[in-house]
């Protein structure tokens, strides 16, 4: 029994981390933006006690988080190299689309990983690719990739990635949108 579960241990432990991992090379690229927040900063977020109702929502929200990373670039040879990478991680990773929006302003896909019940997912990746339009005041972004895992709740996914103003963010709306119905 101890070797079943040696050998279950050595075989999902590379699983874990792989998805956590995968995308962090472009976080040293230079043409890339980077926005990268683990679970000690979520759990410090949680810690500091809220005066407000906002501020407790917003600590329920990030409390079971385990890693927000956010990758974006303007440079399309980048964006191909991202594409790329999201269809090689998608092979691999056990996760089904969510959604899929495509309109003039670009194509955005969504995808979840299964979690406790079904307003909650343990995964959610989101690629916006092609933006035609500005984001924000200052930014054309040519590909996003977007990777939240944790104890997410599909409810208030939107509102997290507004709060924490990331990029392509706003598509998420739709998600609760969907999910409510």
């Amino acid at each position: 029994m101890k070797k079943i579960i040696t050998i279950l241990l050595f075989i999902t432990t590379p699983l874990i981390t792989f998805s956590q991992s995968f995308f962090d090379s472009f976080e040293d690229m230079d043409d890339v933006s980077a926005v990268i927040i683990n679970k000690k900063a979520f759990k410090l977020m949680a810690q500091i006690s809220g005066e407000t109702k906002e501020a407790d929502a917003y600590i329920n929200l990030v409390s079971g988080l385990d890693n927000l990373k956010v990758f974006s670039t303007e440079n399309p040879a980048i964006a191909s190299q991202m594409n790329a990478r999201v269809a090689t991680y998608l092979k691999s990773a056990k996760l089904s689309e969510l959604m899929r929006v495509k309109d003039k302003d670009g194509n955005v896909k969504i995808y979840i990983k299964e979690g406790v019940d079904e307003d909650h997912v343990s995964e959610l990746l989101m690629f916006v690719n092609s933006i035609s339009k500005q984001i924000s005041n200052d930014f054309n972004a040519e590909a996003v990739i977007v990777s939240i895992t944790g104890n997410i709740d599909l409810n208030k996914i939107s509102e997290l990635t507004s709060k924490l103003h990331i990029k392509g963010g706003e598509y998420l709306n739709k998600v609760e949108k969907e999910h409510k119905k």
